[in-house]
């Protein structure tokens, strides 16, 4: 896997630098610290995923779209914080992950694994700020798709009980732990709910799973 990174924080890159030393068959093919450089190295480089500061993006991230239709890159933003709507503007842009900092040891190798197979990751302290942020955005706006009867219909017992925890908040070694499975296991469920119920990501399976009232959070 080829990746690019783009901070302007030094600092990071070199965060970036290390985690990937130590991957197997991960290979950094160029660190910029602006946008338009990461653009253009992109275009060059082809690499599988972009790493990418969310400080060097516009404030609306319309600029993901743009830069994903130029390059065919998936893109993993990094950040100091975030909250459920800094984490939605992104994903729902076409970002395949978002990753706290502090957590980049942990989370990036797990994020790149996700982007590179069309998934999606986040890290898990923020997954619960999205759940609550989507639950608000959703409880509001009409709704005709996939009913919860529909994908209880769809889905496997442990694809349906993999789909619950995942829109709980849950990581995929909490769900591996809880449900006594390997994480490749958790892995290969989500794999097969994205694919039988037509969806592209992670956050799109938990934005179903609450549009469809199949995960009702607890009060």
């Amino acid at each position: 896997m080829q990746v690019l990174v783009a901070d302007a924080d030094p600092v990071g890159r070199k965060l970036v630098r290390k985690i990937l030393d130590r991957q197997v068959d991960h290979e950094l093919v160029g660190e910029v610290d602006d946008l338009g450089r990461a653009l253009d190295m992109a275009r060059q480089e082809q690499p599988d995923v972009v790493v990418l500061s969310n400080t060097l993006l516009s404030d609306d991230r319309n600029d993901i779209p743009a830069f994903i239709a130029d390059t065919a890159s998936a893109i993993v933003l990094i950040a100091v914080t975030g909250t459920g709507a800094m984490v939605w503007r992104g994903m729902s842009r076409g970002a395949s992950g978002y990753l706290l900092k502090d957590r980049l040891v942990n989370d990036l190798p797990q994020a790149l694994v996700a982007a590179e197979s069309g998934g999606a990751f986040v890290s898990p302290p923020l997954t619960k700020q999205l759940i609550g942020y989507l639950a608000d955005r959703f409880e509001s706006e009409e709704y005709d798709g996939l009913t919860a009867a529909d994908i209880a219909r769809i889905l496997l017992p442990r694809e349906r009980e993999t789909l619950l925890r995942l829109a709980g908040g849950e990581s995929t070694e909490e769900i591996a732990a809880i449900m006594s499975v390997t994480t490749a296991t958790v892995r290969a469920y989500v794999s097969r709910i994205l694919r039988k119920l037509g969806l592209r990501s992670r956050g799109e399976a938990i934005a179903l799973a609450y549009r469809s009232r199949y995960y009702t959070p607890a009060a």
